[in-house]
């Protein structure tokens, strides 16, 4: 199902309709009780809450770095695809000040030897850049690197033509269950391919230690020496006045990240080195910890690590539920006590309002919100809940995160982003207590379980936990875990593996009713989200196309071959995301490249007996855009490049029908040919190439 690299031909003419593809005349009955079925499934696909969901993700993505941390999650650079390319800005910006870790002169002496190398190491010390630059050192001053999946397995990656002088690279590599013996013999010959080809592939690996018989391919990775990093970010100079003063755990930080941002507020100035590390280190949690706090405190702490930033009258109602849920809890088997409403009332702002060392408000937003009063306080105050306490506080705190599923969207992003940050240390715990029960639960549950595998998308090790726990759930899983599944690719999934989210989310479209309209809905948001970001779009067309005529040109039964379309119908009459305009007339014009995966697209709905009409009010609606922007450079010679795309597409005897279709529907008012602008438009269309226009 993978596909490795968008291809450059988008397609072949469709052929001549078979009769699979024509609608059937004598299922009338059974197409409109297709129709019932779909609409009895609006349950399953909250088209709102999906949109926010993803909006609000995206917004996350774009502004994962610590000083913008939207809700309390630190990070470094913004989140990349495991999957695409690096061109050379990328390449400068990622080594800019790279410090070189023990070992690095060792794997360049096996990557120019063997061709591939493996780095294996703990998740966080900086293996990414690290083969960044070795192969920027390998390749012969390499223009762009080519960034596989990690989940390409070894013989996938067998599989790929590897092109001369070319440098790749697989990041958190998900190795799979295969015997020693027939890993080594295919990285022997993956060795080889590279070898001939004249490429070179570094691939990291998140595991503790090398295994014994692979000391070719595999060396054990180590983090750069913490105080040359720092360095690097100062200046010598700055370092060597800063040095006496530094505290000894700098020395013994395992993550680049936090000693660049230890450097990064060294240089504010605001605090002294040692309140940063007790914050970047967790000592400030640990010693809150180590007090015993009271009951009622470490709820506060608990309820603040799951709902952070919410607003204080809305943190307090859902503290009082996590204290109501410890107290059943607590008192099971026996009889409730009975208290006057009166007596013993607690007075709960005190925890947050009395100077605590963790829990502070924010004013920033206008109303009070409850916030930790370092970013980094969330994530330590949620691994020391699971280190210290037992089910007393993990029993209640599971039973109310479940429930958040069904409360504001606000609570269920902030939800998903804790989650996300137990994921780190616990995958387990998330996916067995959390995950599993809501992606076969109801619809807000589903959505619940799908924002958090994007959420846990914005770290590179819970990027591919997701990636995996979605594809266990595409098949002989249940319909509503493949709903989910579907829900989970439309979000940071697409992000992080954005030809994966195509190939699959191309495979639910085609299956039942149920789970192929949640899919082809999906399918339509992965496409409005990937056109806000540079040319994700045009990649993902591609890949559709090529979905597109693989399946139907092999031959398909009618209803699949439908759901297929309907899918591309889909994308194709999609507005852009959150804006009342087309978003194939936007990428015509912002893209030009599109124009030829669009027109194939087109083509293959428009040669369609079933979906033609549909197609062409879509197309018609396209050009009326295109239309409306003639202002706009390029609009007539936007229409012009689809229709090129078109009528090479489609043989003659279809073009003739689809030409008077559409001189039909602008004559209708679709398209308003008396409105100069758009009347060039159309024509450019229907001239476009060496074809005239019926008459």
């Amino acid at each position: 199902m993978t596909v490795q690299e968008a291809p450059q031909d988008e397609g072949t003419p469709p052929p001549e309709p078979s009769q699979d593809e024509r609608p059937p005349q004598d299922q009338d009955g059974q197409q409109a009780q297709e129709g019932r079925s779909a609409k009895n499934t609006d349950d399953d696909f909250d088209e709102d809450a999906l949109g926010q969901t993803a909006n609000v993700i995206n917004n996350f993505f774009a502004e994962v770095s610590a000083q913008k941390a939207t809700f309390g999650i630190t990070g470094g650079p913004a989140v990349r695809s495991v999957s695409g390319r690096l061109d050379r800005g990328d390449v400068e910006r990622a080594l800019a000040r790279f410090v070189r870790p023990r070992g690095f002169d060792r794997a360049l002496t096996a990557l120019r030897e063997r061709h591939v190398v493996v780095l294996v190491g703990d998740e966080g010390i900086g293996k990414w850049t690290s083969g960044v630059a070795l192969l920027a050192e390998a390749g012969l001053s390499p223009e762009r690197i080519t960034v596989f999946s990690p989940g390409l397995d070894l013989d996938g990656l067998l599989a790929v033509s590897f092109k001369k002088d070319r440098v790749y690279l697989v990041h958190d590599w998900i190795e799979g269950k295969v015997e020693n013996n027939v890993r080594r013999f295919g990285l022997d010959t993956l060795s080889t391919r590279l070898t001939r080809a004249g490429a070179h592939l570094v691939i990291t690996l998140n595991r503790a230690e090398t295994r014994q018989g692979f000391e070719a391919f595999e060396i054990g990775w180590e983090p750069p020496n913490p105080l040359e990093v720092l360095g690097a970010r100062l200046g010598r100079a700055r370092l060597s006045h800063d040095e006496a003063g530094l505290p000894e755990e700098v020395a013994t930080l395992r993550s680049p990240r936090q000693v660049v941002e230890l450097a990064e507020q060294m240089l504010s100035g605001s605090q002294s080195p040692q309140e940063i590390m007790a914050d970047l280190c967790g000592g400030t949690v640990t010693t809150w910890f180590d007090t015993r706090p009271k009951r009622s405190e470490v709820l506060a702490v608990a309820a603040l690590a799951f709902v952070y930033g919410l607003p204080e009258r809305v943190f307090e109602r859902l503290l009082v539920r996590l204290t109501t849920i410890a107290d059943e809890v607590e008192r099971q088997g026996a009889e409730r006590e009975r208290r006057s409403v009166g007596e013993n009332l607690p007075q709960s702002r005190r925890l947050w309002n009395d100077g605590n060392p963790l829990i502070g408000l924010s004013a920033d937003a206008g109303e009070p919100r409850v916030v930790f009063r370092s970013p980094h306080h969330r994530e330590q105050v949620i691994l020391q809940l699971y280190r210290v306490y037992g089910y007393g506080v993990l029993e209640p705190l599971r039973q109310w995160v479940r429930e958040l599923a069904d409360d504001l969207p606000e609570v269920q992003v902030q939800v998903a982003a804790g989650l996300a940050l137990l994921a780190r240390k616990r995958p387990e715990e998330v996916r067995e207590s959390f995950l599993i029960p809501w992606a076969g639960g109801l619809v807000q549950e589903r959505m619940a379980a799908a924002s958090t595998l994007s959420m846990m998308c914005a770290d590179d090790t819970t990027a591919a936990v997701a990636f995996t726990t979605a594809l266990s759930w595409v098949e002989n899983a249940g319909q509503p875990q493949a709903m989910t599944a579907a829900l989970a690719f439309a979000g940071g999934l697409s992000i992080r593996y954005p030809a994966e989210t195509v190939d699959w989310l191309w495979y639910l479209s085609l299956r039942g009713v149920r789970v192929s309209n949640v899919a082809q809905r999906a399918l339509t948001l992965m496409f409005q989200t990937a056109a806000e970001r540079d040319d994700e779009a045009l990649t993902g067309l591609r890949l559709l196309v090529r979905h597109l005529d693989r399946d139907l040109s092999e031959g398909m039964e009618p209803q699949r071959a439908r759901r297929a379309l309907q899918a591309v119908l889909g994308v194709l009459a999609a507005d852009r995301l959150e804006r009342e305009e087309s978003l194939m007339a936007w990428l015509l014009l912002s893209q030009p490249a599109s124009a030829k995966a669009i027109g194939t697209l087109w083509a293959w709905t428009l040669y369609n007996a079933h979906h033609r009409s549909d197609a062409v009010r879509a197309l018609c609606r396209t050009l009326r855009h295109l239309g409306e922007q003639a202002g706009a450079t390029g609009a007539t010679a936007a229409a012009e490049a689809l229709g090129v795309a078109v009528w090479s597409a489609l043989p003659e005897a279809a073009a003739v029908l689809v030409r008077r279709a559409i001189n039909h529907a602008c004559a209708g008012g679709h398209v308003r040919r008396d409105s100069p602008p758009a009347k060039h438009v159309v024509l450019a269309l229907l001239n476009a190439g060496s074809r005239q226009i019926p008459s």
